[in-house]
């Protein structure tokens, strides 16, 4: 069996509104949010539960606030290995929400992580045919299946995705970043200075990623700090910057961002910061920091083997 799928976002919200409307059934709204809790401590059998009961308190038509439970539940299933059961939730979720090309999207993936590989693809190219210019959409694809040892079907899509006819500058910025996987940097580098120019931020890190690459790490540092300085930086994005950091050693400045993504109102990858900080403490030679920090992680996330395994290493510090 191929090994398991690297890059499946599977926690998905339909809803963002859902707890402050008084439309919905209250006590359908506080179980889901007793789910997501169960998920976020990594309590998932016990997710799972909860989801379903609150979708028995539906009075039976099917609302916005149904649809973000069976994503929510569809994770928690995944996450418990229930990988049947998963593309269950999603098949349903095709059927109600057909439009949105996210169960199409995340079914694949896990087709695709069974190995299912024809199913993954008819799944893939329903999602692209849904939303054909969501470039990020295509990305995804790829680092599934190349993930997974599908490299050469990966990469029809990013291919696809440079055949969009699209001259927006968020368009010159997705383009950049397919050809910088593709090993095109100099076709990278056209595209991302033109995004750059034109406000789109996110440009800046592929630009760094560029510079370090040929080793102008002057240029990237530079960079590097106007785009964590930019109101529009996101949690991912700071963590993506850490651990740019810590793979070049420069350790402090590794520290530096994860505890900025960690300062933030809204965090989407708390364990991906958390982790990060600790591999950063360590490699400073703070051990017990690294020690409180990691006990913290592992608090929050009782089910990390390898931080387990981690944890038993730091104490002989």
């Amino acid at each position: 069996m191929k090994k398991r799928l690297l890059t499946l976002a599977l926690i998905i919200g339909a809803a963002g509104c859902l707890t402050g409307c008084s439309r919905y059934n209250q006590k359908e709204i506080q179980l889901r949010d007793q789910g997501v809790a169960a998920m976020e401590e990594g309590n998932y059998e016990e997710a799972v539960s909860l989801f379903d009961k609150a979708l028995g308190c539906s009075i039976g038509k099917v609302t916005d606030l149904e649809l973000d439970i069976d994503y929510y539940k569809a994770a928690a299933q995944f996450k418990n290995n229930q990988f049947e059961d998963a593309a269950s939730t999603y098949t349903y979720l095709i059927k109600y929400d057909d439009k949105n090309y996210k169960p199409y999207f995340l079914r694949g993936s896990i087709y695709a992580g069974e190995g299912e590989i024809g199913q993954a693809i008819k799944d893939y190219d329903a999602a692209v045919a849904i939303d054909e210019k969501n470039y990020l959409l295509y990305i995804e694809i790829y680092d599934n299946l190349n993930a997974l040892g599908y490299t050469d079907q990966g990469l029809v899509y990013l291919n696809n995705a440079l055949e969009v006819s699209d001259k927006s500058a968020e368009s010159k910025y997705f383009k950049g970043r397919i050809y910088y996987i593709l090993g095109q940097s100099d076709e990278a580098e056209k595209l991302l200075k033109e995004a750059n120019e034109k406000g789109v931020i996110d440009a800046k890190l592929y630009l760094a990623k560029i510079y370090q690459d040929n080793s102008d790490y002057v240029s990237a540092q530079a960079l590097l700090e106007e785009y964590a300085a930019s109101e529009e930086v996101t949690s991912e994005a700071l963590g993506t910057l850490g651990d740019i950091e810590l793979t070049y050693g420069n350790y402090e400045n590794a520290l530096n961002y994860y505890e900025a993504g960690l300062s933030l109102d809204s965090i989407d990858n708390m364990s991906q910061l958390m982790k990060g900080k600790v591999a950063a403490l360590e490699k400073l030679n703070r051990y017990s920091e690294a020690k409180e920090v990691l006990a913290q992680y592992i608090e929050k996330y009782p089910n990390d083997e390898e931080a387990q395994k981690e944890q038993i290493f730091l104490q002989s510090r």
